[in-house]
């Protein structure tokens, strides 16, 4: 029996086939990801609760943000994992699938008869990608993890906020995101081997692991020097000036990183007394006076507008930008403009206005919207080549199946433990 696709006729991934036990953010973003880029994805969900994401607020019509966030181009077949009917299914799968993702706890998913070893064993070539919050190895492997737990771990935190204060989390949930892009990276070098070696491969990919990689200049300067940077707020441990600034009529952010967008700010906004100053006409010498050259550029950006300044600024070739909010971001031309966002239809949820990969030269051009839970049982059965009497026999049998209710109510679950 043929691993049932969705006919997806674009993009390069088109034939590739994802399993999909992933849940949240951390997991599910790698495989919509996938999902974006052409390949077929199957997603897993639980007969009484499905992703936990489906019960995080706000929602819209009964259907939440941060699943349809995450969850596009995939088709959803609720199982009961620890059923013998459910697992059979799920095995069947497995056994033709070309890419799996699972980002429950360590071992989890061992323990349910679905791990990587036993399923190498039918399919070799199995690229299989499990996603934790620090591994399936180390010390720290069996410890529960959050976005905030590994942001605070892996020292990406202490980098964060204000001189002085305590040091606050990065607002978007950097680490779920990072890990699941890290994940598609493996994801794809190891298909890519698998064209010549036949033989498929475990990932494992860490939250933490991949927010350690992130520290990159951060890590840097800590090894070059042995010292923890200062946190600067939106400014630079060594860039001056760099951040954001008051205006006459909101923040602005500005980024001096060379000696002539040094010469351009002070032309541009008449500092002449700092533009005359030699020990300022290099980065080490700005580093080292940074707060009189805060304190005589703050009063003259309060002088102007947003708008008046990136002009000017832009025109003298000062890196600026108005701080946005996420609003304006979006709503913005330039957005439109690089077809950066995505316009779906859901049944229930209405109208979905999603940001899209960065990576539209390679993207499906047709997309579909998020799964109800269980939506596409019947049909994914069928796909296995079950004739229509087994699959009404299999979706009567509530302990394994559930087909989809629109009415239906979604309880949040947990990791499976």
């Amino acid at each position: 029996m043929a691993v049932p696709t969705d006919n997806t006729t674009e993009g390069p991934l088109q034939g590739i086939r994802v399993v999909d036990f992933t849940h949240v953010i951390s997991g599910p973003f790698a495989s919509q990801t996938l999902g974006d880029l052409g390949a077929s994805v199957i997603k897993i969900e639980g007969v009484e609760h499905g992703d936990v994401g489906r019960e995080m607020g706000p929602e819209k019509n009964g259907q939440s943000h941060y699943f349809v966030a995450f969850n596009r181009n995939k088709r959803s077949i609720a199982l009961n994992l620890k059923s013998d009917a459910g697992r059979k299914v799920a095995l069947e799968l497995l056994a033709q699938a070309d890419v799996v993702i699972e980002n429950f706890a360590p071992g989890a998913i061992g323990r349910l008869g679905l791990g990587y070893d036993l399923v190498k064993a039918t399919n070799p070539s199995i690229v299989y990608c499990s996603i934790s919050g620090f591994g399936q190895t180390g010390p720290l492997a069996q410890k529960r993890s959050f976005d905030l737990i590994a942001q605070a771990y892996s020292g990406i935190m202490s980098t964060n906020g204000e001189p002085g204060e305590a040091p606050v989390k990065v607002g978007v949930p950097i680490g779920d995101t990072a890990s699941s892009l890290f994940a598609v990276i493996g994801i794809l070098a190891a298909l890519f081997e698998r064209k010549n070696t036949g033989a498929g491969r475990f990932i494992d990919v860490a939250m933490y692991d991949s927010l350690l990689t992130l520290l990159a200049n951060y890590g840097g300067y800590f090894n070059a020097t042995g010292e923890q940077p200062k946190r600067a707020g939106s400014g630079h441990y060594f860039t001056v000036p760099y951040g954001t600034f008051e205006t006459a009529d909101g923040d602005i952010a500005i980024t001096v990183m060379t000696d002539a967008n040094w010469s351009g700010l002070c032309l541009a906004l008449g500092l002449d007394e700092l533009a005359a100053d030699p020990s300022l006409r290099s980065l080490h010498g700005r580093s080292a006076d940074r707060e009189r050259i805060y304190r005589m550029l703050g009063p003259v950006l309060k002088q102007h507008t947003v708008a008046a300044l990136v002009e000017l600024l832009d025109k003298a070739d000062v890196p600026c930008a108005p701080v946005n909010d996420i609003g304006s971001a979006l709503g913005h031309a330039h957005t439109a403009a690089r077809g950066m966002l995505l316009d779906l239809e859901h049944t229930i949820y209405g109208h979905i206005q999603a940001t899209s990969l960065p990576l539209r030269s390679v993207m499906r051009t047709t997309h579909t919207a998020p799964p109800l839970r269980g939506e596409h049982t019947a049909e994914v059965l069928r796909g296995l080549g079950m004739t229509e009497e087994k699959v009404t026999e299999l979706l009567a049998q509530k302990d394994a199946w559930q087909h989809h209710q629109n009415d239906a109510p979604l309880v949040q679950g947990e990791h499976i433990k």
